[in-house]
């Protein structure tokens, strides 16, 4: 049985190899530029580290310069966390301006992408329709129906929390094909737990679709082997994650 696959959670870089080796596999998000660059140092066997952005956090956003985006982000097949937010204190003129930067960026260079769309779902997809890109992953996704609809026509994926697993828009407007499981484990919370979060996750999502929840780990699994198809960035993933991820990115066909 493949691990526990979280889609989006924040880590911190400064743990120790031991403290993160009991965490799963996971998709590890960064709020700036300067976490980025500390996470893209470490060697972890199960963690795609993310170069982010922060849309709630000033400081994040004010030194966020995007030549040194664009330096770390060829190192990395995550981009995140990046994306809006009409609850922050940074100016929504600034957030659309790096949220712009990065999706021009990955469009040429294709990562998948994990977006924060806060009381923004429609800006975000509006920017997604504006500037399409391979594998849009919307995190912790709280849009309507109608928005649902228009992020599924854009391609995008949605990584679930449990916090939304039983809204019956992703059973009924959101392919299977397209979903994964995220835990948005806190940085300053024992990533021993992500395991267990992400469990949860998968049984409330299997009752959704009706699914047993080993089922719904495995087709996790298949959903990012597709999405490493689409952008093509399998040697950028941790070797043990990659051996991992293998058999999925071999037995499964872009969407």
């Amino acid at each position: 049985m493949v691990p526990t696959l979280d889609a989006h959670a924040h880590l911190d870089p400064s743990r120790s190899l031991d403290e993160l080796s009991s965490s799963g596999a996971v998709l590890s998000m960064c709020p700036s530029l300067e976490k980025s660059e500390s996470a893209l140092e470490r060697h972890d066997p199960q963690i795609a580290w993310g170069v982010g952005c922060h849309p709630r956090f000033p400081a994040s956003q004010a030194n966020f310069d995007f030549k040194r985006f664009c330096s770390l982000a060829m190192h990395t097949a995550v981009i995140g966390e990046v994306g809006l937010d009409t609850g922050s204190r940074v100016p929504m003129e600034t957030q659309l301006k790096i949220f712009r930067q990065v999706l021009e960026f990955v469009a040429g260079m294709p990562r998948l992408v994990s977006i924060h769309s806060f009381r923004a779902a429609a800006l975000v997809i509006k920017e997604l329709e504006r500037t399409p890109i391979a594998a849009p992953v919307l995190h912790w996704w709280t849009g309507n129906v109608a928005e649902t609809r228009r992020a599924v026509a854009v391609g995008c994926y949605f990584s679930i929390h449990s916090a939304v697993a039983r809204h019956s828009k992703f059973r009924l407007h959101v392919p299977l094909e397209r979903i994964l499981v995220e835990s948005d484990h806190g940085i300053h919370d024992p990533p021993a737990a992500i395991p267990c979060r992400i469990e949860w996750v998968e049984h409330l999502v299997a009752q959704q679709y009706g699914m047993d929840a080993k089922e719904i780990r495995r087709l996790c699994w298949s959903n990012l082997g597709r999405i490493i198809q689409q952008t093509s960035t399998s040697s950028l993933f941790p070797e043990k994650l990659a051996a991992l991820l293998s058999p999925f990115v071999n037995s499964t066909h872009p969407a």
